[in-house]
């Protein structure tokens, strides 16, 4: 930490995520906050639509520009100025880029003005969810293109999995530079105390007819067009199923209307997404370009076998075979042999529920996000390092490349 400081280190983390989206992002930037060790004060600096000024949150009130390709969703324009006189107020001994988005490009300009070493940390896909939701393979890689920019001014770079850090990886110099922060789950928020037989009820599951749970997104990104098709293919099996999909996305009108007998719930929080994962049977998240699935380990902690494909960092959280499947194939036969067997078999799914949350219990938030206390750490106390063009050039070219969609 800077002389003439406190003991106590500020820690500043900008993102274009406010915390009225629901997504990995905030729900790990909430965790952040909730377990700062002492002697650390995190605040997150963000922007949207309406203005706070708390300990732990300020939001710069700003005017709002959808996003492309997802209309549904904002991105925030803040005046620099605003954030900057609430950063130097604080006196920030760290300012870590969570996004790339008009607020993390700020938290750039104010760490070079202010002389603060930035950390960033990569959370989504941005290259491979632009080429999906588009149908365009050239945008795709002008964003990887333009996140060189970001990410190449940062003195380290977290990933949230191993296939993330590898794809981010492209010289030998980057080794050092880039480092893998793993996602937790609060054990006790996520539980199977909280099944409820009345939700059960009203959805129509049963023993006899298993819940089979998605949460997240529902968009064309998280490879949910397989769901009609497994649909069909359980039901041509003779295998007795309701859909439950938590959430929302541009892809929900065409669900719906090839899941007729799905439940659709929209977006829940707290208690009511805890009972959602709870009182279900199945968790399926066919998405590839996840770089973490924090709802992985959500609904692991829940007690629920869970089915994810083999690309990005869902599959290093399940223990093929043992706690869920990592299925390694899109095709719907694929997944029918996988989860057919967890619908019609109640004792083999509650086994395979049981070591999914024995799992689950040990992936702390506490010991998950010690990675990143210490990379504010050290940062903190020493100047920060410039980086170099070949340095950000390199780690551009990893996110140029071709990423597995």
């Amino acid at each position: 930490m800077r002389t003439g400081h406190a003991p106590q280190m500020n820690v500043a983390i900008f993102t274009d995520n406010d915390f009225e989206k629901v997504n990995g992002v905030t729900t790990t930037l909430k965790a952040v906050i909730t377990h700062a060790p002492p002697g650390m004060h995190v605040r997150v600096y963000t922007a949207s639509r309406e203005a706070a000024d708390e300990p732990h949150y300020f939001s710069a009130r700003a005017v709002g520009v959808p996003i492309p390709f997802y209309q549904e969703m904002s991105l925030y324009l803040p005046r620099v100025s605003r954030l900057r006189r609430a950063v130097q107020a604080a006196g920030v001994d760290v300012i870590h880029l969570t996004t790339p988005g008009p607020v993390g490009l700020a938290a750039i300009r104010l760490a070079r003005q202010l002389h603060v070493p930035l950390v960033g940390s990569f959370h989504t896909d941005l290259g491979t969810y632009t080429h999906l939701l588009s149908g365009s393979a050239r945008l795709g890689e002008l964003m990887r293109g333009f996140l060189r920019w970001p990410y190449g001014r940062c003195a380290r770079v977290l990933a949230p999995s191993e296939a993330t850090r590898r794809m981010l990886v492209c010289r030998p110099a980057d080794e050092a530079r880039i480092a893998i922060w793993r996602r937790g789950v609060d054990a006790i928020r996520f539980s199977p105390s909280h099944r409820r037989a009345d939700l059960r009820r009203q959805w129509g599951g049963s023993t006899e007819r298993p819940a089979l749970l998605y949460v997240g997104r529902v968009s064309t990104e998280k490879g949910l067009h397989l769901l009609p098709a497994l649909g069909s293919a359980l039901t041509r099996r003779g295998v007795p199923h309701r859909f439950i999909v938590v959430g929302r996305g541009p892809m929900e009108p065409e669900l719906r209307a090839q899941l007729p007998d799905a439940v659709f719930t929209g977006v829940l929080e707290g208690d009511a997404l805890a009972s959602a994962y709870a009182s279900s049977d199945v968790f399926i998240f066919p998405s590839r370009t996840d770089t973490a699935g924090n709802v992985v380990l959500e609904a692991q902690a829940s007690g629920l076998p869970v089915l994810v494909t083999n690309v990005g960092g869902p599959p290093e959280n399940v223990a093929d075979g043992r706690s869920g499947h990592v299925v390694t194939d899109m095709s719907p036969d694929c997944w029918l042999h996988r989860v057919a067997p967890l619908l019609e078999h109640a004792a083999y799914r509650e086994a395979m529920g049981a070591a999914a949350r024995r799992y689950a219990e040990t992936r702390t938030w506490a010991a998950a996000l010690e990675p990143l206390f210490r990379t504010y750490r050290e940062l903190a106390t020493q100047a920060a390092r410039p980086v170099s063009r070949d340095r950000g050039d390199s780690l551009a070219g990893a996110l140029a490349g071709e990423v597995e969609a």
